[in-house]
């Protein structure tokens, strides 16, 4: 009996899986260590959950511990409570979160516990405590978290999951190739001694600031990324999902605005060194400043009558799609919190509560008048499941930071169960530097300017024709 047939011997699910899921459980299912790397929209949650069930039954672990981002929590406990087993009974099933009074109170005598991220830093020593002499599975959602080396997520992870059977669940592209040794560590460990020996076998070359300008031997680490782990792309396996369109919404700023865009940048510009090669942390620094001025010319002018053109653009585009719904991301909070005065529509980002997050998200979803929702694609981006049934239609008014936030933020609605046409709009304010982003993210590189914290550096007269989109200021 495959591990597949013996979860449904033993348990009933609302639906029945795809070919290529029940390869993925059948794989990844009797492995101690997994990766789960399928992209957005594939199912990852229902085969994670064969997985953590196969385990159950078998008795290789008495509890399972999902680790993931708070806003999943409610998402994985309503998934999990319609999984029943053969008798009709339903697996228990802890969310442990709350203030610290509240989390107390929380059992960890259930099937599967469920917890934030950062809440299993902070409670570590009790986390460890009520799972000592236990057997335990662990899954972490949204695994990328853990991909820094450096950080705490990464080493917290990786001490508790030692003798421990557990499956990284992410289908966030890696961004750069470092970005793999987490996972390949975590998953297959022994491949790479250490991250000496990674950046041996695949970091060539390095540029006078010891960054790395070139990488070698990127077929051997795809091969290892896939070593006791699966990975599939919405385009091998879902033959049926309508078209995405993604294409360029060019605009001009109000004059006004403009002038005021270009005395900003030129202002910050002066600031940089004569002659010299401006850093990522310049630049970077730089991009930041000016990327909100575009959206938010009532904030920067100081005269909240001020209306930068991108909102005309959402009432235009809400006018031609008639009663059909809109997704808009923004990066940053005061164009969110602009969208959401403006539109009077229900809003997600990263400073709102989690339950009202909760709240603004199924009012988009139930609410047939709802026909907005403002959206930052990093909050947003991971998570929200059920825009694919109500809408198809995006807009960024602002360019997503890096390739793995556009693909997780439009995998909101281009994923299984669209069955409409999906149109995605990327705003450019024309002599901006939104025009050198979006002509990257629409390329599919790598975004590899050091605006996006790239390894090459620019002159100010480079770093001039980025700002201004290509165009004399």
């Amino acid at each position: 009996m495959s591990p597949h047939e013996l979860v449904l011997h033993h348990y009933e699910f609302p639906f029945d899986l795809y070919p290529f899921q029940i390869e993925d459980v059948n794989a990844n299912a009797p492995r101690t260590r997994s990766g789960l790397y399928n992209e957005p929209g594939l199912g990852k949650t229902v085969e994670a959950t064969f997985c953590a069930l196969y385990k159950l039954i078998l008795g290789d672990c008495e509890v399972v511990l999902g680790i993931m981002p708070p806003l999943l929590i409610t998402q994985w406990s309503r998934w999990l409570k319609k999984v029943k087993r053969k008798n009709g009974t339903s697996l228990r099933i802890s969310e442990y979160e709350g203030t610290p009074k509240e989390r107390e109170k929380v059992s960890f005598k259930a099937d599967f516990v469920l917890m934030g991220i950062q809440i299993f830093k902070k409670d570590y020593e009790r986390v460890c405590s009520e799972f000592d002499g236990r057997s335990v599975h662990v899954f972490l959602d949204e695994g990328h978290s853990i991909k820094d080396v450096s950080s705490g997520n990464y080493h917290t992870y990786r001490d508790f999951i030692q003798n421990r059977s557990h499956q990284i669940v992410t289908g966030t592209p890696l961004n750069k190739p470092e970005d793999g040794y987490a996972y390949i560590n975590l998953i297959a460990p022994g491949v790479y001694r250490n991250l000496l020996h990674f950046e041996t076998c695949h970091i060539v070359e390095r540029d006078i600031f010891k960054r790395v300008s070139r990488y070698g031997n990127l077929d051997l680490l795809a091969e290892n990324l896939l070593l006791n782990s699966v990975r599939r792309t919405k385009e091998q396996v879902l033959i049926d999902l309508p078209e995405c369109t993604v294409a360029d919404i060019e605009y001009k700023l109000h004059p006004q605005h403009h002038k005021l865009y270009t005395q900003l940048a030129n202002d910050h510009l002066l600031q940089l060194p004569e002659g010299q090669k401006i850093d990522a942390t310049q630049a970077s620094a730089l991009y930041h400043a000016l990327g909100q001025i575009v959206c938010q010319w009532h904030y920067f002018s100081h005269d909240s009558r001020k209306k930068s053109q991108i909102y005309y653009m959402i009432e235009e585009i809400l006018e031609q799609l008639g009663t059909k719904k809109l997704i808009v991301f923004s990066n940053y909070q005061r164009t969110n919190e602009e969208i959401v005065r403006l539109f009077k529509c229900p809003g997600v980002w990263g400073e709102i509560p989690q339950q009202q997050k909760l709240l603004n998200i199924a009012e988009f979803l139930d609410n047939d008048k709802c026909r907005l929702i403002a959206m930052n694609p990093i909050a947003a981006g991971q998570g929200v499941d059920g825009c694919q049934h109500v809408c198809q239609d995006v807009l960024y008014t602002e360019p997503p930071v890096t390739p793995s936030h556009l693909t997780q933020s439009l995998s909101r609605v281009h994923r299984e169960g669209q069955r409409q046409a999906v149109t995605v709009r990327l705003g450019v304010a024309l002599g901006t530097l939104q025009r050198s982003i979006v002509t990257k993210l629409t390329a599919k590189e790598a975004l590899i300017a050091p605006i996006q914290g790239s390894y090459a550096y620019l002159t100010k007269d480079e770093m001039r024709t980025i700002l201004f989109g290509g165009e004399l200021p």
